[in-house]
C-alpha cells in the first residue's frame, strides 16, 4: 500500500527544510534565504541555498536540488517512502500505513541501539559496575562526564544484553543489524559483541545512536577498542565521535580539533577544549572534512611526534589539498596521545602547541627539507619535485604564493623560477578548479520563464507557443511545466514543480530559475514578457499582429501535435474553431 498523497504533501508543507537541512550541515541567512556548502560536492564558498518560503533547497555548484523530502533520501539514503515516514515520525503526522506490521527497518535498528545504550548505562550504575567506575575514575574521567557522553558498562556475560533486548521486545533480527550480538558459529542462537568493556554511545548529526565503541577493562585481551559493525545506520568513515556534542562549539570558534580515541576527545572537553571531535582510531576521510569544513574554516589535527605520527600527518595532506580546507598539525612531544599529554603537561601546554601549530603544507615542506640533503644537487633535486607535485594543487593564489616563496627561500632560488617551474606541461593541472557552472541559455527564454514565475497573472496562450519554440531542451520542458500549472489556474509551487520535472537537469534549470527569480527586481514585466515572446518567434518570422500572432500560435501548437494544450487555449480565450470571438 503506498503512502496517501495528501499525507506526503502534509509532510512536505510542515517539515521546515531549513531545519532539517541544519541538522546536516550549519546554514546562514542570507536575505530570504539560507546558504551553506553543499554537501553533495566538494566546494569552499558556500553554493548551497535552501528556502523555507519555496520549501526546496538548490546548489548553485552542482545542480542538485530538491525539497525536505528528498534531501533526507539523499543525506541518509533512503528510499521515497521511508523518507517521507521518517519526517512524519518527526512531526507527528500520523500516516495510516504504519498500521501495517511491516517494521521499518532503519527505525527498528534505532530502536535496538537506544534500548542497548539504556541496558549499558544502567549497568554502569550497578555493583556490576563497580570496577568500570573506578576504571573511569583512574582515567579522569567524573560523573559529569560520563553522563554528558552517555557512557556505559557491557557486563562480561555471554547474553546479558541479548536477554535484555528480548525483554523489552526488541527483535533479533534487529538487534543483529545493528550489530549488538553476533551469531554463533557451531551452535543455534546469538550472543553479545560487548563484554567487559566500558562503552562509548556513537551518535549522528541528529543525536541519535547509531553504534557503540567499547575499551576493555583488561589490557591483555585484544582488541583493546571495539567498535560496532557498519550498518544500514552506522557508517564509520563518514561518522565523527562526539559531533553532535561539539557542533556548536565548533562553529562559534571557527577551528575544530580532531583527535583518534575516545578517551583522547573526553579529556579535551574536559580541560575545555569542547570544539573537538574523534575519528574512532581511523585516519581522517574526504567524508569527514567535508563534514568539518562546513563548521570550521580550520582543522587542527593531533598527531603522535614519533614518524607514525609524522607519516600520519603527511599521508593526510592530499586529502586537505583535494578539500581545499586549512589544516594544521599539532604534534605532541610529550606522551603517547592526547589524554596523557594532558596529564604530563596540563591544558595550557596543548593551548600553545595548537596556537604554535604550522599549516599541514609548512610542516610537510619542513620534514622534506629535513630528511632531504638540499646541500647536493640530488637533494635539491628532490625537494624541488617534491614540492611542486603539491604546489601544483592549492588553488589560492596568496596561499599558494606562500608556499612558493618557502621553496624559493630553502633553495637558495628566485621566486619566478618556481612560478615557471609551475607553468611546465603537466605541472600546473591540478590549478584548474572544476566548477559547474549554469549553463548558457538564450536571455529572452530565460527571462519570459523568470516573468511568469514573477507575475504568473500575465500568462498568456502566446506564452506557450513561444516554449514550443526553445532551442533549450531543458528550459524548454521547465517552461512546459510551468505554464502547466498557470492554464489550469494552479498558484506556481516550487516544490511541486521540481517534482514534476521530467529529469535532473529540467529540474536543476527549474530550481535555478526559482532562486534567479529572487534576484532583482523585473521592470516592466508585461513589456519584458511581450518582448521576449515576440523575440523567441520572431527568429526568422515576420511580425504580426496580436490576433494573428494568436491565431498563428495556436495553428503552430495543433501542427507540433500539441491540439490538447491548443484545445485549452481556445478555451480560455474563448476562441471559435476559425478565430472568431464568441
Amino acid at each position: 500500500m503506498s503512502i496517501p498523497k495528501d499525507k506526503i504533501e502534509e509532510v512536505r508543507e510542515r517539515a521546515s527544510i531549513v531545519q532539517v537541512v541544519s541538522e546536516y550541515l550549519p546554514l546562514t541567512k542570507r536575505g530570504h534565504n539560507h546558504v551553506g556548502l553543499c554537501p553533495f560536492h566538494s566546494e569552499k564558498t558556500p553554493s548551497f541555498t535552501v528556502s523555507e518560503e519555496k520549501k526546496i533547497f538548490y546548489c548553485f555548484g552542482c545542480n542538485a536540488t530538491g525539497n525536505v523530502i528528498t534531501f533526507i533520501m539523499k543525506k541518509e539514503g533512503l528510499e521515497f517512502p521511508e523518507a517521507v515516514r521518517t519526517l512524519a515520525r518527526r512531526y507527528g503526522i500520523t500516516i495510516n500505513e504504519f498500521k501495517k506490521e511491516v517494521p521499518d527497518e532503519r527505525e527498528a535498528i534505532y530502536g535496538a541501539l537506544k534500548a542497548a545504550a539504556e541496558y549499558f548505562m544502567l549497568e554502569l550504575r550497578t555493583p556490576n559496575g563497580a570496577q568500570s567506575r573506578e576504571y573511569l575514575k583512574g582515567r579522569g574521567v567524573t560523573g559529569e562526564l560520563a553522563k554528558q557522553f552517555s557512557m556505559g558498562f557491557a557486563p562480561n556475560k555471554w547474553d546479558g544484553l541479548t536477554n535484555h533486548l528480548k525483554k523489552r521486545g526488541v527483535s533479533t533480527e534487529a538487534a543483529h543489524r545493528a550489530g549488538l550480538i553476533v551469531k554463533r558459529d557451531n551452535s543455534p542462537g546469538y550472543y553479545d559483541r560487548f563484554r567487559g568493556r566500558v562503552i562509548f554511545p556513537i551518535t549522528d548529526m541528529r543525536g541519535r545512536i547509531i553504534g557503540f565503541g567499547g575499551r576493555t577493562l583488561d589490557d591483555k585481551i585484544q582488541p583493546k577498542y571495539l567498535n560496532s559493525p557498519e550498518s544500514p545506520v552506522f557508517k564509520k568513515g563518514e561518522t565523527l565521535f562526539g559531533l553532535s556534542q561539539s557542533k556548536e562549539q565548533i562553529q562559534k570558534e571557527g577551528s575544530v580539533i580532531v583527535v583518534e580515541g575516545y578517551f583522547d576527545l573526553v579529556a579535551l572537553h574536559k580541560h575545555g577544549f569542547r570544539n573537538s571531535v574523534a575519528t574512532m582510531g581511523t585516519a581522517l576521510t574526504p567524508e569527514h572534512i567535508k563534514v568539518l569544513k562546513g563548521y570550521a574554516s580550520t582543522i587542527y589535527a593531533l598527531f603522535d611526534s614519533d614518524e607514525a605520527g609524522k607519516s600520519a600527518a603527511i599521508r593526510g595532506l592530499s586529502l586537505f589539498l583535494n578539500e581545499d580546507v586549512s589544516c594544521r598539525a599539532v604534534l605532541l612531544d610529550k606522551g603517547k596521545d592526547p589524554d596523557e599529554f594532558l596529564k604530563l603537561s596540563g591544558p595550557e601546554a596543548l593551548m600553545e602547541a595548537v596556537a604554535e601549530a604550522p599549516t599541514l603544507m609548512e610542516f610537510y615542506l619542513r620534514n622534506l627539507r629535513d630528511k632531504l640533503n638540499i646541500s647536493a644537487p640530488e637533494g635539491k633535486k628532490k625537494y624541488f619535485g617534491d614540492a611542486l607535485s603539491y604546489l601544483s594543487r592549492i588553488k589560492d593564489i596568496a596561499e599558494r604564493g606562500h608556499y612558493v616563496s618557502i621553496v624559493a627561500s630553502t633553495l637558495g632560488i628566485g621566486i619566478d623560477a618556481v612560478y615557471d617551474a609551475l607553468k611546465r606541461p603537466g605541472a600546473d593541472k591540478n590549478l584548474k578548479v572544476n566548477i559547474a557552472k549554469e549553463p548558457v541559455a538564450s536571455r529572452p527564454e530565460a527571462m519570459l520563464l523568470k516573468v511568469l514565475i514573477r507575475h504568473p497573472d500575465l500568462y498568456t496562450p502566446d506564452a506557450d507557443t513561444a516554449i514550443e519554440a526553445f532551442g533549450d531542451a531543458a528550459l524548454k520542458k521547465a517552461g512546459t511545466a510551468i505554464c502547466g500549472f498557470l492554464r489550469d489556474g494552479k498558484a506556481i509551487s516550487a516544490a511541486d514543480l521540481l517534482e514534476g520535472a521530467e529529469d535532473a537537469e529540467s529540474r536543476g534549470r527549474l530550481a535555478n530559475l526559482l532562486f534567479r527569480e529572487d534576484d532583482g527586481y523585473v521592470e516592466e514585466p508585461e513589456r519584458m514578457l511581450r518582448d521576449s515572446i515576440k523575440s523567441v518567434l520572431n527568429r526568422g518570422r515576420v511580425k504580426q499582429s496580436t490576433q494573428e500572432f494568436t491565431r498563428e500560435s495556436i495553428k503552430l501548437l495543433e501542427q507540433m501535435g500539441k491540439s490538447e494544450v491548443a484545445l485549452e487555449i481556445r478555451k480560455r480565450l474563448e476562441i471559435g474553431p476559425q478565430g472568431k470571438r464568441h
